[in-house]
């Protein structure tokens, strides 16, 4: 089964605009991916998009307490180095954390970001809009959000809610969306999945295995450009280090030109 941090940058990975209302992210209208490649060897973020007015969107997933802000500011001051653009940082915090900070003074500058925790939004008013898209042949990118991220929200009954779940999720239209939802609950609502929770589920993941292959391939391209981007910036040449990586030439000198 994929990691939760892979599952959630699969749920958000194609997001139209307002989508990420579902987790109380308001005022969002994405335009297009950007990367999260900063010129940096070692430095990657989860999500960023650039926004129609220009500015940067910036996404990260965590299911720990982040103790304090420094990693995040590195990032954005990296980031509006190289875009020039105002940077919007919302940080997701996974359903067992509930406190966060959400600011860091460092003398010459005051950075924020903006914290959601699953624990706080509600998981029965996500379902119940599900519900109502559904009964109406609708669904979109944010109902992939509510249902598959609705158990690590602030529920009445939790076994009420995996009910509901479980009816739902064989009436989501599209096979690849119905299998990262499925995908998504097994990883994330584990506290409130019985055996036979588990058993129910497991039967929406008919073609879970290519999508975890998927995901386990992103992960392998992502660590294979790290190792590439610290081999260019010790000085390795582009020959040497496309032979240790198997990343195509052309991204490696799109690499090797970031780095210098």
């Amino acid at each position: 089964m994929p990691g939760q941090d892979s599952l959630l940058k699969a749920l958000t990975r194609t997001l139209s605009g307002g989508a990420l209302e579902a987790l109380g992210v308001h005022g969002v209208e994405r335009l297009e991916p950007f990367t999260t490649e900063l010129p940096a060897s070692t430095l990657r973020m989860d999500r960023a998009w650039r926004m129609p007015n220009g500015d940067v969107f910036h996404l990260e997933f965590q299911d720990r307490r982040e103790r304090t802000l420094h990693r995040f500011l590195e990032y954005d001051a990296r980031l509006a180095n190289q875009v020039k653009a105002k940077i919007r940082t919302v940080v997701l915090y996974h359903a067992h954390v509930g406190s966060a900070p959400h600011e860091l003074d460092i003398g010459t500058a005051v950075y924020r970001v903006e914290n959601v925790f699953l624990s706080e939004l509600d998981g029965d008013g996500a379902l119940d809009e599900v519900e109502a898209h559904l009964r109406v042949g609708r669904w979109e990118p944010a109902d992939r959000l509510r249902l598959g991220l609705a158990l690590s929200m602030r529920v009445e009954d939790r076994h009420q809610a995996m009910a509901r779940v479980l009816d739902l999720l064989p009436r989501v239209p599209d096979d690849e969306e119905r299998e990262l939802v499925a995908s998504a609950v097994l990883a994330f609502g584990d506290r409130a999945l019985s055996e036979e929770d588990r058993r129910k589920l497991r039967k929406e993941l008919k073609n879970v295995f290519r999508l975890a292959e998927e995901l386990y391939e992103d992960g392998r391209r992502e660590a294979a450009e790290d190792i590439a981007h610290r081999l260019l910036a010790e000085g390795v040449p582009v020959d040497v280090v496309e032979k240790a990586t198997g990343l195509p030439r052309e991204r490696l000198e799109q690499m090797q030109s970031e780095v210098h």
